[in-house]
């Protein structure tokens, strides 16, 4: 046996195309969260729920540069933290996913974009999906429903 070699998850790295490095990560994160905290539907919502904002970055930062850059390092439960929240709506989801697209999009980097956009609309699905199925008594069909993808293009202001 060649004790020299590679681990065999390692020889696919080098072919791994780099779509962000890490400070577009934490500006990402940064810039969405800060755009979501003034959200007049959102920003309710996170002042209810987050007590300490910088250790929630520092933890969503490890989590989407985990999911953009492989880095491995979040280690949490975002499913059953998020379920076990109380009155959230596919409205908040869609608005979520809308100021979502708008942060990646501004971001002028479009292989980020593709891959951040795909991930966050799955998590919104898996979230909403985790949230209706454990609070099922409480929304109604229509709520169960898959979320609808919100238009990815965003007026500008002008």
């Amino acid at each position: 046996m060649n004790n020299t070699a590679p681990f065999p998850h390692t020889r696919f790295a080098p072919y791994r195309e780099e779509v962000c490095s890490e400070d577009e990560v934490k500006h990402l994160v940064h810039t969405f969260y800060a755009a979501a905290r003034d959200d007049a539907m959102l920003g309710p919502i996170f002042a209810a729920e987050v007590k300490d904002w910088d250790a929630h970055l520092a933890t969503l930062v490890d989590f989407w540069s985990g999911l953009l850059r492989g880095t491995m390092r979040y280690h949490g439960k975002p499913l059953a933290q998020h379920a076990q929240m109380e009155n959230l709506t596919p409205c908040m989801f869609r608005r979520w996913l809308t100021l979502f697209f708008a942060t990646t999009e501004s971001m002028g980097n479009a292989a980020l974009q593709e891959k951040a956009d795909t991930i966050a609309l799955n998590i919104a699905e898996r979230l909403w999906k985790s949230f209706a199925e454990s609070h099922a008594s409480k929304c109604s069909p229509q709520q169960t429903a898959s979320l609808t993808t919100p238009e990815k293009t965003v007026a500008s202001g002008s």
